[in-house]
């Protein structure tokens, strides 16, 4: 007959590899959620780095396109700038022949026949006539003779030289200005021959990239 001390030394074992059969178990789950967390948490960071690196290499390419638009844009700037001291450049060496121009019987021919051509599509009894006080006799007495023949009174005033030659017609209330100067004339083609010059330089520039 088994005695009571080892009746209660076998139910204290059995107890104890029954708690430790629980603690095992236990420790078991609790390192396996351990496990899994450390895993999710490495996971997690694993993409956070990835999600970093992307968002680093996003902005780096960003960064580096807008480098490239803005120097992009510098240069058509300064070519917009180098083309604009062209156009002047070359505007003014027009402004000169003009000048040339308004010294030949030519010039006159042709002054006479658009201020013919502008009376024509006016209906004044009087009018302003702006003229240079320097402007060449012939054309003045030209223009003087055409508005005699058309019945047109001619009050003359100063045409400053800024206008290079030509003239400028306003009725007698002054309430509008026909610009008929050869400044007016180049300026009107100021856009025209800026177009064209921006287009051969832009062609010739392509032809020898």
């Amino acid at each position: 007959m088994i005695l009571l001390e080892n009746k209660i030394s076998i139910f204290n074992k059995i107890v104890f590899l029954k708690k430790k059969e629980e603690c095992d178990a236990l420790i078991k789950e609790e390192e396996e959620k351990a496990e899994k967390a450390i895993a999710e948490k490495v996971e997690s960071l694993k993409k956070d780095r990835e999600e970093y690196i992307k968002r680093r290499v996003s902005l780096a390419e960003k960064s580096g396109y807008e480098k490239i638009a803005k120097a992009n844009e510098e240069k058509r700037v300064l070519a917009l700038q180098e083309d604009e001291k062209l156009l002047n450049r070359l505007l003014a060496s027009l402004e000169n022949k003009l000048k040339e121009f308004a010294k030949t019987d030519e010039y006159v021919k042709f002054e006479t026949y658009n201020f013919k051509r502008a009376l024509d599509e006016i209906d004044e009894d009087s009018i302003y006539l702006y003229i240079r006080n320097d402007e060449n006799p012939n054309l003045v007495s030209a223009l003087k003779k055409v508005a005699e023949e058309k019945n047109v009174k001619l009050i003359v005033d100063e045409l400053y030289d800024y206008h290079i030659g030509g003239f400028i017609i306003s009725d007698i209330n002054r309430s509008y200005n026909i610009d008929l100067s050869l400044k007016n004339r180049v300026e009107d083609m100021r856009y025209e021959i800026g177009a064209m010059l921006h287009n051969k330089l832009r062609e010739a520039g392509d032809k020898n990239e």
